[in-house]
């Protein structure tokens, strides 16, 4: 689950070519993003909260609608996750000018609990237009109370893989991020 939030944010295309460049960040703690193949994109980020914490927050409903950061004027309307094998992932955005403006839907193909899952993604406008699709695997490792959390996302291309670069993804993301930071340092 990669809009500003993530996913909005990938298909916002003004392009520049990336390969196997590791992004820039601003702190140690930052998004980072690495291209190993020409249709992969490594994401890296750590948080200081113990696995489960990231895990829950990650895959959680009522989490997840806590730090995934809709673009002004949108609304999560729809947040459903299931994380076990054959669980689905729908997600769905309204704005003032469409119920949906935008859906996220997907399926878990792997799980294991607390340390990684992958799914599909596809997203479409609202108007059902597919605008993008992937499949992604989550994974999570433990050091203390810090997790790593590695996303690596394959595309079907080279050409959508550097489309979703050049959307502005690492911005949408690092600021969903940041929220959830704050989401695991009150994790009531």
């Amino acid at each position: 689950m990669s809009l500003s939030s993530p996913v909005l944010a990938r298909f916002n295309l003004s392009h520049e070519d990336h390969t196997m460049n590791t992004l820039s960040a601003t702190s140690p703690k930052s998004l980072q993003i690495a291209t190993p193949t020409d249709t992969t994109i490594v994401l890296t980020r750590t948080f200081d909260a113990p696995r489960r914490l990231v895990w829950q927050a990650m895959f959680t409903p009522d989490k997840m609608r806590r730090w995934m950061l809709p673009p002004p004027g949108w609304t999560l309307t729809l947040c459903k996750c299931e994380p076990r094998v054959g669980g689905v992932l729908e997600l769905a955005w309204k704005s003032d000018e469409a119920d949906p403006a935008m859906t996220l839907r997907g399926t878990f193909t792997e799980v294991v609990l607390h340390e990684w899952a992958i799914h599909s993604e596809t997203m479409a406008l609202g108007s059902g237009q597919t605008i993008g699709s992937l499949l992604e695997k989550h994974e999570f490792a433990e050091h203390g109370d810090v997790t790593a959390m590695t996303i690596t996302q394959t595309y079907d291309s080279k050409q959508d893989r550097d489309g979703a670069l050049a959307s502005g993804m690492d911005q949408g993301m690092e600021a969903c991020y940041q929220q959830l930071d704050a989401v695991l340092a009150r994790p009531a």
